[in-house]
Order: structure tokens, then C-alpha cells, then sequence
């Protein structure tokens, strides 16, 4: 081929990235790209050794050569323009993310974004570019800038991933979110908590009876793994009017594994437009698919009853009229279903398993609680959650605990809006794809005194430990803010409240608890790693 032909070629793929890809959102067509890089090519070799009977080796090469100066032109551009004319090119970061996504990513095998993302602040404050055009951001001001009530961005292409199925919380589309999250609201109303405050209870008893079974033997617990089968049980009952039965069986129900699975490739931090492209490759990602499958079939089942449960779903499915959806509608209830298994269960055992590592580490504010509690505790030993709201230390050591240990810590994804944003004294460029890292944030000494140590105490009325109480968010904030939180927090005060004033608890023989933190893995929500711990049966009076 000529010097002149392989010039074009090359300015094509240059043309291409700066005519083309560099406007819009693109994550959507990753696989239709790569289709037509193997059918183009194709169709050369194809043509021209039938049309002029030239040997196929050579138009193989031909091929070749031409679709890499295709792609050097296109990546040529992109990396010149990514590394000297973004409107992000003066935020500081690793060389790699400045040209591409992928760099953070392939630091991710281990499943580590929180960590990671530390690291990353520690070394280049307060703004870093993790991306070609994203920034993660800990400013004290940037939560509600980005998140808040009156914040003008909105959701970044990230939640495009599980389209066409989308949810309540995945949804980009600001009215059918509020369509949904009216219909979803019902389900947290006050009559709804106080069914789902007896409901339970049944589970409750269940984790109580394990663990005094335990304590019976003087045998340790791995809590992390036991709050998991119990959160996961609640939310079974929950939204499907069924438990999983794990803790009685004591063991992962199938599905539930699936749900780890599935979840695991969002710990990558993968772009979307691979994330999109890997889903759309038979068995790369079974497991996620595996899961989809299975929230589907809930779904099915349940709408398939005939009695009425009074669950999730059912207040989800009520707006119906016992007639069954198609389309759009259908996506969109197979895609909250997704959303009631996950973001009730995994981060709630997280949640549990991170208090008690902290508590048996400071043991004497399992005191505190407990006066606090003992008040408000029934002849027949129940704990009703109403008083529980307003004790003051309990909630602060679930605060604290939210804070250092935050059940989603690497960041829900936003895009300014075109003009820009005022971050401080920083200016964020129009249609930057930003993200607030809770466990970073949790451990800013420009927004936490002391912010690496577990303090309770700064959630007080009169502390002054909090510089600034807008950024706390571990429930997001704003309009998006996690709809499920009143659910969430009934379920950790009941639950903390009755394992203390039941159980005394302390480290396992040999456990220290290193192991949570350090096993730790960000899946998009966290899974904290083994920590084993013995309960004993209270001694009255102490």
C-alpha cells in the first residue's frame, strides 16, 4: 500500500476520535464497535480475494496493516488530547488514568477501590483524576455540591449498566426515578415498619438461638458470615414473603452466592462501555447473568400469587391491579427486585460485622448502650425500636460506624452539568464524570478530627469532632438518596440493642480482627473479611 493510503487511514482513525467519539456518550455501543472491526476487515478479505483473485495471506495483511494505522490514528489523538487538551489536564493523578479508565481498574484485582482510592488522596489531595474524565473528590464541600437537594448533576453513564432492566436507583431518567420512589415510599411508611418490626423479630430469635448455641459450647463465631445469612433471610421475607431459611440451615442459599458473583465485577471499577461490551459476551459473565435470571423468576413467582403478602413487592406490584407487566414496566420491576435482594442485606451484615469489631475493640461503650437500652426493655425481654431512635450513644456508634466503615465506600458517579461546577475555590469542567468516596471522606482530618479513631462522641449534640456535617452521607443524599435507610437503621438498633443486652462478647482465641479490614473487598457495596468473636450469656446486673 502506498504512503499516501495509509496516510488517510491513520487521519480517519484520528478524524474518528475527534469528530466522532470525542462528542456524546458512546458506552452503549462498545459491542456494535468491535463487531464492526471484525466485520470490516472481514468483508476486505473477502471481497478482494474473489473480485481480484489476490492470495489471502496477502489481503490478511493487508487487513492487518490497515486497521492498525486505523487504531494508532485513533489512540494517537485520543492520548494527545487526554494528556495536553482535556479540560481535566491540570488535576493532578497517576499518568495512567489520565489516559485511560483501565488504569485503575487493572489495580483493582484484588477487589480493593476503597483502599485504593485512600492511597490515591494520600498522595494527590483532595481532587484526583482517576480517569480520562473523572475525578474523585473529598473537598468538604463537594458532597452535597455533587449529591445534594439542590445539586445540577445527575447520573453519570455508570447506571446505564443493566439496561434495558433499570431500577428506581439505576434509572437515569429523573421522572420515572420519582414515578418510582412515590410507589416505593409506600413500602417504608409508618404501618409498613412496624409490620416488617415483628417480622423481624422471627429472624432475631433465629441469630439469638445460634449464638447462644454458640455460647453454650463456648464456641467462636464467624459474625461476619452469621449477619450475613441473617440480613439476607430479612430481606427474603422481606420483599419476597419467604426467607432463604440460611440461618437455620446454616449455609449460603444458592442464589445468594450468585449475588456475590454478579457483584464482583462492579468492584473492578471497569468502564461502562466495557462493562456493557463484557455482558455482552456469552459466559464472560455468567454469574451475572446467573442473578439476573434468578431476580427475574422471584419476580414471576411472586406475581404469580394468589394470596396477598403483605412485602416489598407487593406494595411494588399493588399500582397493577393483579395484572402483569410488559415492556418497559417489566424492566423496571425486575430491576428494583435486583435492587431489594442486594441493597438491603449485604450492606446492613457489613454494617453489623464492622460495629461489633469496633465494639469489642472499646468495649466500654457496650456500657453505655447498654444503660441506655435497659430502660426500654419489655417484661417479656423484647426491645421495641420506637425509644431506640432517641438513644443518644447507640446511634452515635452506628453513625461512627457508618462513617469508618461506610457500606458503599468508593463513590456513587455524577456528571456536572455542562457549565461546570464550583467546588470551593476549584472549578469542576462541564460534563465531568465526579465521585465522593465515603471511606475516604470518613477519614479526612479536613472534615473528622481525629478521623481515623472510632469516636461516638462526635455524633453528640456538643461535639465539635464533625467540621462538616454535609459531607457524612453513607446513605448518599439528596434526591437519590437511599429511599431504604429508615429500613436499614430499624434493622441495626433492634438488632445491636438485643445482642447486647443478651450477650457479652469479645474476641475470638487467637482473633485480633485484622482480618475484617484487611480482607475487606469493595464489590461496589463492601464485604468485609472474617472476624470471629465468642458471646457468653450475660451475667445479670453487669
Amino acid at each position: 500500500m502506498s504512503l499516501f493510503y495509509n496516510s488517510c487511514v491513520l487521519l480517519a482513525g484520528a478524524a474518528t476520535h475527534m469528530v466522532y467519539l470525542h462528542r456524546s456518550e458512546h458506552h452503549m455501543q462498545g459491542l456494535r464497535y468491535l463487531q464492526l472491526l471484525v466485520l470490516v476487515p472481514s468483508t476486505y478479505v473477502t471481497f478482494t480475494t474473489i473480485t481480484f483473485s489476490i492470495p489471502i495471506d496477502a489481503t490478511l495483511y493487508d487487513a492487518l496493516t490497515l486497521v492498525i494505522l486505523y487504531l494508532s490514528g485513533l489512540y494517537t489523538s485520543l492520548i494527545i488530547y487526554r494528556l495536553f487538551f482535556s479540560p481535566l489536564r491540570h488535576f493532578p493523578g497517576p499518568l495512567g488514568s489520565r489516559i485511560s479508565n483501565l488504569y485503575l481498574s487493572l489495580h483493582l484485582i484484588k477487589l480493593t477501590a476503597h483502599t485504593k482510592l485512600l492511597s490515591l488522596h494520600d498522595t494527590y489531595g483532595s481532587f484526583v483524576r482517576i480517569g480520562s474524565s473523572d475525578l474523585s473528590i473529598t473537598h468538604p464541600k463537594a458532597v452535597q455540591a455533587i449529591y445534594g437537594p439542590q445539586s445540577q448533576c445527575t447520573k453519570a453513564d455508570w447506571y446505564d449498566l443493566t439496561l434495558p432492566m433499570v431500577s428506581m436507583q439505576t434509572t437515569r431518567n429523573r421522572d420515572l426515578h420519582d414515578e418510582r420512589r412515590r410507589i416505593w415510599s409506600r413500602a417504608f411508611g409508618e404501618k409498613s415498619m412496624r409490620d416488617y418490626e415483628d417480622r423481624l423479630r422471627v429472624f432475631q430469635d433465629q441469630l439469638m438461638s445460634r449464638l447462644g448455641d454458640a455460647a453454650s459450647q463456648s464456641a467462636s463465631t464467624n459474625v461476619t458470615e452469621l449477619f450475613n445469612l441473617y440480613t439476607f433471610d430479612v430481606m427474603g421475607d422481606l420483599a419476597f414473603g419467604e426467607g432463604f431459611g440460611m440461618l437455620r440451615s446454616n449455609e449460603l442459599h444458592w442464589a445468594v452466592r450468585l449475588v456475590g458473583q454478579a457483584m464482583t465485577p462492579m468492584g473492578l471499577m471497569l468502564p461502562s462501555w466495557m462493562f456493557r461490551l463484557l455482558i455482552g459476551i456469552p459466559f464472560a459473565t455468567k454469574g451475572w447473568w446467573s442473578f439476573i435470571r434468578y431476580c427475574c423468576e422471584k419476580l414471576d413467582e411472586r406475581m404469580d400469587k394468589k394470596e396477598i403478602t403483605s412485602d416489598i413487592l407487593h406494595t411494588l406490584l399493588k399500582p397493577y391491579h393483579g395484572t402483569k407487566p410488559s415492556g418497559t414496566e417489566l424492566n423496571v420491576l425486575q430491576g428494583d427486585t435486583q435492587l431489594i435482594i442486594v441493597a438491603g442485606s449485604d450492606t446492613t451484615a457489613t454494617t453489623l460485622a464492622c460495629l461489633f469489631y469496633e465494639l469489642v475493640q472499646k468495649p466500654e461503650h457496650i456500657g453505655i448502650i447498654r444503660r441506655e437500652v435497659g430502660a426500654h426493655v419489655r417484661p417479656n425481654g423484647e426491645i421495641p425500636h420506637q425509644p431506640l431512635q432517641y438513644l443518644e450513644h447507640l446511634n452515635a456508634v452506628i453513625n461512627e460506624t457508618l462513617r469508618l466503615h461506610p457500606p458503599v465506600g468508593t463513590g456513587l458517579q455524577r456528571t456536572t452539568p455542562p457549565e461546570g461546577l464550583d467546588i470551593g475555590d476549584t472549578y469542576i469542567p462541564g460534563n465531568t464524570t465526579v465521585s465522593c468516596p465515603q471511606y475516604v471522606i470518613g477519614r479526612s482530618e479536613a472534615i473528622y478530627k481525629n478521623a481515623r479513631d472510632f469516636i461516638p462522641e462526635r455524633w453528640y449534640e456538643s461535639s465539635s469532632l464533625v467540621k462538616e456535617k454535609g459531607a457524612y452521607a453513607p446513605f448518599s443524599a439528596g434526591p437519590y438518596n437511599c429511599i431504604g435507610r429508615p429500613l436499614a437503621l430499624l434493622n441495626l438498633r433492634t438488632t445491636v440493642a438485643k445482642l447486647l443486652n443478651r450477650y457479652d462478647v469479645c474476641f475470638a482465641d487467637g482473633e485480633d480482627g485484622t482480618a475484617l479490614e484487611r480482607d475487606m473487598k469493595t464489590h461496589f457495596t463492601a464485604a468485609a473479611g472474617a472476624l470471629y468473636l465468642r458471646f457468653a450469656e450475660r451475667k445479670v446486673g453487669v
